[in-house]
């Protein structure tokens, strides 16, 4: 039976949200070997959660597992980056379209209630500018999945979650690349305007842009 904390919370999901987020932070960076010894100093835990934790992991794309070295952090690569991006396109353009064509009076408040929010605080940190700021993050989660949540596909959410998760690390990249050069704020707020004016096939060619530009400026790190 699977070890659980007061709250209904699992030991394994509380050692996934904290080795991934030392992923997600760079605390544990590309390639880096995970020592199961050190994930349970980090977890406090013993070593069962903490391999759930890591299979888990391993299934999103965050680690992965060798025979020989055992479990480390998945490697960044071009390759990757473009096929997630066109996974992105695909799947939530055609989600955010839908929305916008079926979403009601809710759908519209969480897309105004979300962007209000994601527009109250900075993205970057102001201790280290070329990091994105946690609870920005959050929201800017929220917004994006507000976007998309009337599309009417469960399973196309589900999709569209995975890839959210599996673009976090070129994101969070991409920051201090082209934070400067790019209008980010812009493009949300371009992204809202689109939808409540109910113009679908803009607000889905908008959010393909939004996805092509984060790449574009990855593709030219990677490249260099």
């Amino acid at each position: 039976m699977e070890q659980k904390r007061p709250g209904g919370r699992t030991l394994a999901g509380d050692a996934y949200e904290r080795i991934r987020q030392q992923i997600r932070s760079g605390a544990f960076g590309p390639g880096e070997r995970l020592r199961f010894a050190d994930l349970q100093a980090l977890c406090s835990m013993s070593v069962t959660p903490v391999r759930e934790a890591l299979t888990r992991l391993t299934a999103e794309g965050f680690t992965t597992l060798d025979d020989h070295r055992g479990y480390s952090v998945a490697r960044l690569s071009l390759a990757e980056l473009r096929d997630i991006t066109a996974a992105r396109q695909l799947c939530e353009g055609e989600a955010f379209r839908l929305s916008v064509l079926n979403g009601d009076a809710e759908w519209e408040g969480r897309v105004l209630a979300s962007h209000h929010l994601l527009t109250r605080i900075p993205q970057a940190r102001d201790d280290i500018p070329s990091a994105m700021r946690e609870d920005w993050e959050e929201r800017h989660a929220a917004f994006h999945a507000a976007l998309i949540s009337a599309c009417g596909s469960p399973t196309l959410l589900e999709i569209c979650r995975n890839l959210f998760r599996r673009a976090d690390r070129y994101r969070r990249m991409s920051v201090s690349l082209d934070g400067a050069a790019r209008d980010v704020a812009g493009e949300h707020r371009t992204l809202m305007d689109l939808a409540l004016s109910r113009d679908a096939e803009r607000a889905a060619s908008a959010l393909k842009e939004h996805y092509g530009r984060t790449a574009a400026a990855l593709e030219i790190f990677f490249e260099s």
